[in-house]
């Protein structure tokens, strides 16, 4: 386990100014066969491409594996939105929040009910470690992951404070690792990087 220095900014992709309504406008607007994915980061509307096998095969993977972990005292979403405010409703592909009466149907989540995010790199690695953690620690969402499958290691960011996380750290292989928000989320990297996944 080491902790790492900051990181370089990462190359931006392609994007355009808007709020969560202008987001919505768009989405509505869009032809029904449309496939593209949109999240919004910052005021500005990030369109994904839809996922490839690969990267939803891992997603779901990591998704059996922490909803087993955390059991049903928490829901565990994957690749849905969380609204931390007006200009960011990102969609990472897995978060753990707390349960709630209405199941989520009348809003998405914000950050008091977030307790874990993850994103899964396979090609986005910078962006994820970047971008995202910071969008994360503004919010103060108290931890947050980035399972990097080409290097086969765990990015683990706690403690936000004045818009960044404060601790680093990576673990791979047999590294244990527990989540500081969820008492019964406690495993081994690499449960979350299983072989037949690995390119």
């Amino acid at each position: 386990m080491a902790v790492l220095a900051p990181l370089p900014q990462p190359t931006s992709p392609m994007r355009h100014q808007a709020t969560v309504e202008e987001l919505y406008r768009l989405f509505n607007e869009r032809d029904p066969g449309e496939t593209r994915r949109m999240e919004l980061i910052n005021g500005e509307i990030v369109d994904m491409l839809p996922p490839g096998p690969f990267h939803s095969g891992f997603t779901d993977e990591v998704h059996e594996v922490i909803r087993e972990k955390v059991g049903k005292a928490l829901r565990v979403r994957c690749q849905n939105p969380i609204r931390i405010n007006r200009h960011n409703e990102p969609q990472p592909d897995i978060a753990v929040v707390e349960k709630r009466k209405d199941g989520y149907t009348l809003s998405h989540p914000g950050p008091d009910d977030v307790l874990l995010i993850i994103e899964i790199s396979d090609s986005s690695l910078e962006y994820d470690l970047n971008t995202k953690r910071q969008t994360y620690a503004k919010a103060e969402i108290a931890e947050y992951w980035v399972l990097d499958v080409n290097d086969r290691e765990l990015h683990v960011f706690r403690r936000p404070w004045q818009g960044d996380y404060t601790e680093h750290a990576t673990f791979s292989g047999e590294d244990e690792v527990q989540c500081t928000t969820i008492r019964d989320l406690q495993l081994r990297v690499r449960e979350l990087l299983p072989e037949v996944m690995v390119k």
